[in-house]
């Protein structure tokens, strides 16, 4: 990896902004924890009294923890709301940086007129570039059908590491990836996503929900049933709002009648109501897990935890991919406490 004093040349434009911060490599499990770049100690992507210049962060980041493989400098995504990054995760191979998923290789083709570059596992890739046709915040995680995990920020209290180190296929320079991001809103399956058949539905549908709200082509319908689509595969309230506010903020000005204010205005009561729809599911989910964390805990063989959970996810009307889900989730959580418990 090039040095923290790397910076693209796309970037330069902000440099002047208090959006910059310091990171290295904490723990054993390697976390990347932001430091401020004016006194040295640990910032907060939500505290901009830790956030500094570019140059400050610079002058931090040349001491020997800051300099890569420990650490680096990196970009608050609520400083520098006009930007949208795109985090791909563990999708090229480290050697040559050539993409191993399909998705991968599909979306850094489509940004291919925007800034890249290889995140500092070696593994994987952010996308930087703007969304003019998006106006609400975005904080998205979750994975498309082909299985990359991927992660969306506009304006969010999130921090990205900047390593410089270009992905040669794209040019150092910023391109608008409006379209682009839509269409991984209304496809991308996020935290505790859903298989078609449960309350989230066939994320392979949203892509025409996006689509007709962001042309103006419907609202209503359209809203109430992405609102249902997201809360059901449990992404937060907020998150929900959020999207569904960008989305009909990407229709131009000068189609925003009367009819475009109150849809956008009743977007917080239709996500509250589809929460109050899904909350018996989630308090199902809930359930299973517990009764899984309490099963691993006592010594139970994983594989006849998942047995029981299956049955139980049956009486409660969860679908087996998520029971499946919950119980790996459950048994990892359990492993790294017994782990730490024997440190």
């Amino acid at each position: 990896m090039p040095g923290a004093d790397a910076i693209p040349a796309c970037l330069a434009p902000y440099a002047a902004h208090r959006a910059w911060v310091c990171w290295s490599y904490t723990g054993e499990k390697r976390r990347k924890v932001p430091y401020a770049p004016d006194t040295g100690r640990a910032a907060s992507s939500t505290d901009p009294t830790t956030w500094a210049p570019l140059a400050a962060a610079q002058r931090l980041a040349a001491g020997h923890r800051f300099q890569p493989p420990h650490g680096g400098v990196g970009i608050v995504s609520r400083a520098v709301p006009a930007l949208v990054f795109l985090d791909l995760d563990r999708c090229t191979d480290p050697a040559t940086g050539e993409p191993i998923n399909d998705d991968a290789a599909r979306l850094l083709e489509a940004c291919g007129g925007t800034y890249a570059e290889r995140t500092p596992s070696g593994a994987g890739v952010r996308i930087i570039g703007t969304a003019e046709g998006i106006a609400a915040a975005i904080s998205r995680n979750g994975s498309t059908l082909g299985g990359l995990a991927l992660e969306i920020y506009k304006g969010a209290d999130r921090y990205l590491t900047v390593t410089g180190a270009r992905c040669p296929e794209h040019p150092d320079r910023l391109a608008d990836i409006s379209g682009e991001v839509l269409d991984l809103l209304g496809s991308l399956r996020g935290g505790g996503a859903a298989g078609g058949g449960e309350a989230g539905g066939d994320p392979r549908e949203d892509a025409e929900l996006v689509r007709r709200i962001a042309t103006g082509e419907g609202y209503h319908g359209e809203l109430v049933a992405l609102a249902a689509r997201y809360i059901g595969r449990g992404i937060s309230a907020a998150t929900t709002a959020d999207c569904l506010k960008g989305l009909m903020l990407a229709c131009p000005e000068a189609a925003r009648d009367d009819r475009w204010r109150d849809r956008y205005a009743s977007i917080d009561d239709l996500v509250r109501s589809a929460v109050t729809k899904y909350a018996a599911g989630a308090e199902h989910r809930r359930a299973l897990a517990r009764l899984a964390g309490r099963r691993l805990r006592d010594g139970i063989d994983p594989e006849d935890v998942l047995a029981e959970a299956m049955a139980e996810a049956e009486a409660r009307g969860i679908a087996t991919e998520t029971a499946g889900r919950i119980v790996r989730w459950c048994a990892e959580q359990e492993l790294a406490r017994r782990e730490a418990t024997d440190a």
